[in-house]
C-alpha cells in the first residue's frame, strides 16, 4: 500500500522535501526565540519578586554559587542538617 504523501521522484518531490526542511528550520528558530524570551524577558522580571534583592545581597556577601545544589562547607548547612537529624532522632515513636 502506497501512502498518500509519498512521491517517486521529480520536482514535486523536491518541493515537498524543501518545504519540510523549511518547516523544520522555522520550528528550530521559534524554539530558540522562545528560549531567548524565557531567559531575557521572564528572567529580567524576576527582580520584582519580593525578597529577591535580599537574597541577591546574601549571595554576594557570602560568595555563594547560586546554582550549586548543596553546600557542604557552609556553617548554615551543617547547622541545618544537625537540626533535622536531632529533630528526627528525638521524635516520639508511634509504634
Amino acid at each position: 500500500m502506497v501512502s498518500k504523501n509519498s512521491c517517486v521522484a521529480g520536482p514535486a518531490c523536491e518541493a515537498e522535501a524543501s518545504q519540510a526542511g523549511l518547516k523544520s528550520w522555522l520550528k528550530l528558530l521559534i524554539g530558540f526565540a522562545l528560549v531567548w524570551v524565557c531567559i531575557f524577558v521572564f528572567g529580567s522580571l524576576s527582580r520584582y519578586i519580593p525578597g529577591a534583592d535580599h537574597m541577591a545581597e546574601v549571595i554576594d556577601e557570602r560568595g555563594l554559587r547560586a546554582t550549586a545544589i548543596y553546600y557542604t562547607d557552609l556553617e548554615e548547612t551543617y547547622e541545618g542538617s544537625e537540626y533535622i537529624r536531632h529533630a528526627l532522632e528525638s521524635a516520639p515513636n508511634e509504634d
